[in-house]
């Protein structure tokens, strides 16, 4: 998988060729890392107006890759949602961002569940300020799997999420393989 430049709004994976020496994550790590880079650096050399980002038909600004990132760092709880059992279900996560993904520690029930099948997931956090009517919405949408690899599951331990639900023996591991991350936020 490589990544490419949906229109202004969103980063996608797209197919790639596979290549023996790279593996597809180390490639789209890479590549996200360069279309990143290279996107910033357009919003900046376009933005030439008062605002800080390009501004979207309702006037909110359009938010860079790397700064849809930050913000969701920014925040401990996000909103997960996904189908299960012939319903979408929406489902508030304590969350983590490792590298470029969001990561985040469950329990066996339907977060698992959606996780092992690898479906299809978005994520979603924000945050407003009433007194100064300013906030954010960030969403990402992508695949969700079960991190398996102890020395993988040793590394995220070290981010000190745990589920909410406390008598849990032994929590999953959920990382979300984005495939769009989209941000907009209130005009400064």
């Amino acid at each position: 998988m490589c990544l490419a430049q949906a229109g202004p709004l969103a980063l996608t994976v797209a197919p790639r060729a596979a290549h023996p020496a790279i593996s597809n994550r180390e490639h789209i790590h890479n590549s996200r890392e360069r279309v990143s880079a290279m996107y910033d650096r357009l919003l900046a050399a376009v933005n030439h107006s008062d605002t800080r980002y390009p501004t979207d038909h309702a006037g909110l600004e359009i938010l860079p890759f790397a700064e849809c990132l930050r913000l969701l760092a920014s925040v401990p709880v996000g909103r997960l949602g996904f189908f299960t059992d012939g319903e979408m279900a929406i489902l508030p996560v304590n969350h983590a961002i490792d590298g470029q993904d969001v990561v985040f520690c469950t329990t066996r029930g339907s977060k698992l569940s959606a996780a092992e099948g690898q479906n299809l997931v978005c994520f979603e956090a924000d945050h407003y300020d009433e007194r100064t009517r300013a906030g954010w919405s960030v969403v990402v949408t992508g695949r969700a799997e079960v991190v398996y690899e102890e020395s993988e599951v040793q590394r995220l331990n070290r981010h000190d999420l745990h589920p909410w639900v406390t008598a849990v023996e032994h929590p999953f591991w959920i990382r979300i393989q984005a495939t769009s991350v989209t941000g907009r936020q209130t005009a400064t």
